[in-house]
């Protein structure tokens, strides 16, 4: 099972390898296989995996007999390993349906049941498991709750017991049939030189109504500005050690940031890992999706309420990729003509379409926070794109 777990893309310890494995609970699964659920000891680590093996250890999930199997049993309203399924449709999977997985994930595995003459829903099975409540069933139910326009509704979920925490083993949400991914939508169109400024404004529109109804569905408060000033300093100098190509920034970033002082700022939940591949565009309007948040941070932190315009940051920094993206990829000028100028057109629509952002300071604050990770990012992965962020930091400080 160690070697098979390890070459599995959900798998997040490829670097350090694995030192123990053990199974601390199993029952039978679907067509044939075990569903087990492990302790993976790696680096010093333990982290909990979902699998669905086979007599060889080797995880199964993705076949299709095992995806239709575990939609039979959902649909008949059992778990598809030990613990509670959880319904808020009836039923969650129709019976009767075949199912498949979506190519390309990383760190879950989602089976679609359905086709194009029926009803569609997706189960999500997340891979790498973490006990205590989830940020996307909890987020999502009150989504849902509320009758937002802007997500794929959740129908229902599964949970076990790890360490005495309920742990929450899979969703299903219906499945946006025809929909396009809204990473693709773009750079295609950046790719083309045509306009995009009309799916930013739909964008901005589906953001904000998202943010308008966590804002009524959980609890709200506010932080002020110069403790938040302090932590993003902070981590500007931490960021700053890590990419030296930071370094002449440094002080106009710390300055920049200072400017928080006396901003009261709104927190509330938000979606925390916003960007274009987050979305779909179906029948001229936007869905946001995968409400987890940010892989890297622990849950706790990622439960916790956030500015609004940290999300608002993230998407405006996809813009900027999506408008360098071909050149970047192909090595010579492909796309926009002006790629600032695309990039800050797809900007403005995006927050016409959001309404209000209260103070512009703080937007800048939390793009230049995320520019200033991209730079990290690019300078230890690709060097080529380092120039992207470190333009955006640029601007923002004044130093371009």
């Amino acid at each position: 099972m160690a070697a098979h777990l390890a070459t599995e893309r959900f798998f997040g310890a490829k670097s350090a390898g694995i030192d123990a494995v053990e199974v601390i609970a199993s029952s039978p699964g679907p067509a044939g296989t075990t569903w087990c659920l492990t302790a993976v000891d790696s680096g010093g680590d333990t982290d909990y995996y979902q699998l669905f093996v086979d007599d060889t250890g080797a995880d199964r999930l993705r076949d299709a007999p095992v995806a239709t199997a575990c939609g039979q049993l959902i649909a008949a309203g059992r778990p598809t390993g030990d613990g509670q399924l959880h319904a808020l449709s009836d039923p969650v999977v129709p019976a009767g349906l075949s199912g498949r997985a979506i190519s390309g994930e990383q760190s879950n595995t989602s089976l679609i049941f359905g086709d194009g003459d029926t009803d569609m829903v997706m189960v999500k099975y997340f891979r790498k498991l973490a006990p205590g409540p989830n940020p996307e069933i909890e987020l999502l139910t009150g989504l849902s709750r509320r009758g937002c326009a802007h997500i794929a509704p959740l129908r229902g979920w599964m949970d076990t017991t790890i360490d005495g925490r309920t742990t929450v083993t899979a969703m299903v949400q219906e499945f946006a049939r025809g929909a396009e991914d809204g990473w693709r939508t773009a750079i295609d169109r950046a790719a083309a030189d045509t306009d995009f400024t009309g799916y930013a404004t739909l964008l901005g529109t589906a953001t904000g109504g998202v943010h308008r109804d966590l804002a009524a569905e959980f609890p709200t408060s506010t932080i002020d500005g110069a403790a938040l000033a302090h932590r993003l300093v902070s981590r500007c100098r931490s960021l700053v050690g890590q990419a030296p190509v930071l370094a002449p920034y440094a002080r106009a970033v710390e300055d920049f940031y200072r400017r928080l002082d006396g901003e009261t700022i709104p927190v509330q939940r938000i979606h925390g890992d916003l960007h274009l591949g987050q979305t779909l565009y179906r029948d001229g309007e936007f869905l946001l999706i995968d409400f987890e948040g940010e892989p890297a941070r622990p849950v706790a932190q990622r439960r916790e309420p956030d500015s609004a315009l940290r999300d608002v940051a993230g998407m405006i920094r996809s813009f900027d990729y999506a408008a360098h993206f071909h050149e970047k990829m192909t090595g010579r000028h492909q796309g926009p003509a002006d790629p600032q100028q695309w990039f800050t057109a797809n900007r403005d629509s995006f927050l016409d379409g959001y309404g209000p952002i209260g103070s512009p300071v703080v937007l800048d604050a939390f793009i230049l926070d995320k520019a200033l990770y991209e730079v990290v990012y690019e300078a230890n992965n690709r060097p080529d794109w380092v120039s992207i962020p470190l333009d955006a930091v640029a601007r923002l400080t004044g130093e371009k």
